[in-house]
């Protein structure tokens, strides 16, 4: 599928049976390693964004934590919620245009976890999307984002794909940032966004929440990042995305 997709396009994928591509064992291996919670601790809050038919999110559950999962694809949802798991409730919201704060309910804490597989590059306002997850991080919680890696794979994909240049300016506005290779992907682990003042530039306008510890972009009318700001060296900085093929 091409990173400008929509929901109905996405919704008629899994409506036709269809699925999106299982997880790796190093996938599983990197989330087991560096996400498992402490021994003795269970039900932590988790939101897995763009779950499909929810393998990731049962495999966080039977790892011990309490799961929102969430896709923008009715048919999505109603497949995933066919296979009942303890520990996972199922959401149909759109993430790039819904109100994320409705998944937290006042007083409750916010996510321990936040999971987003392969997803990433399909999304139009990146920069705003992230930076609303990162608003219901709890202290302390790790945003994990699994990208399939642009070098990898090959030009026709592109659009599916991040490169190394997106990929430090996502993590370019965490605190505490990991990043692990994941056979075709790159698995990062994003920890404490960053506050202070941010400009800004991108196709929508973010709420103000949103608006904390992210690098700026400019992107085109795909969503592909054209320039970014580098808060550390104070400079606008071209990432090396090349115009191309975004089917996937």
């Amino acid at each position: 599928m091409s990173a400008t997709h929509t929901a109905q396009d996405w919704h008629a994928h899994y409506e036709a049976g269809r699925d999106f591509r299982p997880m790796t064992d190093i996938e599983k291996s990197i989330l087991a390693e560096h996400l498992a919670l402490p021994e003795g601790t269970q039900g932590a809050r988790a939101l897995e964004v763009a779950c499909g038919t929810g393998e990731l999110a049962r495999f966080l559950a039977a790892a011990g934590y309490r799961v929102d999962a969430v896709d923008w694809a009715p048919s999505a949802v109603a497949r995933a919620s066919e296979s009942s798991t303890d520990g996972v409730v199922y959401h149909q919201l759109d993430i790039t245009d819904g109100d994320l704060s409705t998944l937290v309910p006042a007083g409750t804490g916010g996510y321990r976890l936040i999971t987003m597989r392969r997803a990433l590059a399909h999304l139009p306002d990146r920069t705003r999307t992230v930076a609303e997850l990162a608003d219901l991080l709890d202290e302390g919680g790790t945003l994990c984002v699994i990208t399939p890696h642009a070098d990898r794979h090959p030009e026709e994909l592109r659009g599916i794909c991040l490169d190394d240049a997106e990929i430090d300016l996502l993590a370019d506005g965490w605190q505490h940032t990991e990043r692990v290779e994941a056979g075709d992907a790159t698995a990062l682990l994003l920890r404490g966004p960053k506050t202070g003042p941010v400009i800004y530039s991108e196709k929508r306008t973010p709420k103000p929440a949103a608006m904390a510890g992210v690098a700026v972009v400019v992107t085109n009318e795909h969503g592909q990042v054209l320039l970014g700001w580098n808060p550390s060296r104070a400079v606008w900085e071209p990432t090396g995305v090349r115009a191309g093929s975004y089917e996937g």
